[in-house]
């Protein structure tokens, strides 16, 4: 037999089990009375009593060390890991379709650029995957002014043939004064956004006479302070911003709302 398993062998039972059978044969050969076979007996199980009670002891000793140290591991882990991370072009469609999937509740999207949505495969590997996402339930899109012509010949009409396109819901317009577009969500459902941040200028974007197209993400995790910030802004520009709807409520005629109502039936005939 292999020393190692000599050694798992729990020798103190396997002695005390012995001992007990060697007092029980003595017991029966009538060399010892039955009442120190019996005393033999209850003396050995209490001492491997005893013994278990101790392992169990030590058992919970170890486990509550273990406890700790794993406590230990983690704030160690958390320390260490990383507020932002930077998506290369080789993993950029990957990690934002994983960052879409993953994504629960409203997600807000500062400075859409819709002209990019012409195209159709950008349209699958950018919208539609927070489309196809059951967790997500609205998309709100904070778009410059001069985006509009383009949501409604490029996005809306592909919006109209998808399955859950009501999703997204009609853009807020506002004036934008920077380059940084990012979508906003609460990954995980834990009640903590995490952004996927794009900078729409070189050498982080390329423009070949057209919309620029990002050539770096930034993942930014929801334990980074750039969080907080980004928050205020797109928060800022949904209260700011206005909607197709009320665009064009503030560009009807001013004398429109006073014009006289519609008959509700049809005209007397004029007396003879």
């Amino acid at each position: 037999m292999p020393l190692r398993r000599l050694l798992r062998i729990d020798w103190d039972v396997v002695a005390g089990i012995i001992a007990a059978l060697v007092a029980m044969l003595l017991s029966f050969m009538g060399l010892v009375s039955d009442t120190v076979g019996r005393g033999i007996i209850l003396l050995l199980c209490a001492l491997l009593l005893i013994r278990d009670l101790r392992g169990e002891a030590r058992e919970i000793r170890m486990f509550d060390k273990l406890d700790v140290i794993k406590r230990h591991v983690a704030g160690l882990m958390a320390a260490r890991q990383a507020d932002v991370q930077l998506i290369g072009p080789k993993r950029m469609r990957q990690e934002f379709a994983d960052f879409a999937t993953t994504v629960y509740g409203e997600v807000r999207w500062f400075n859409t650029c819709c002209r990019m949505f012409r195209r159709q495969e950008v349209f699958d590997a950018t919208l539609r995957p927070f489309l196809d996402n059951p967790n997500a339930t609205s998309i709100i899109l904070l778009c410059r002014p001069e985006e509009r012509q383009f949501w409604l010949t490029d996005l809306l009409p592909k919006l109209r043939k998808c399955e859950h396109g009501d999703k997204v819901r009609p853009p807020l317009w506002g004036p934008i004064r920077t380059n940084v577009s990012f979508v906003l969500g609460d990954v995980d459902g834990d009640g903590r956004d995490e952004a996927m941040v794009s900078i729409i200028e070189e050498p982080f974007a390329t423009s070949n006479q057209g919309p620029a197209v990002p050539r770096f993400l930034v993942r930014v995790f929801s334990h980074c302070d750039l969080i907080a910030p980004l928050e205020d802004m797109s928060r800022h520009a949904m209260s700011e911003f206005v909607s197709e709807e009320a665009d064009e409520r503030d560009r009807a005629p001013v004398g429109a709302a006073d014009a006289a109502p519609p008959s509700r039936g049809p005209a007397a005939p004029p007396a003879a």
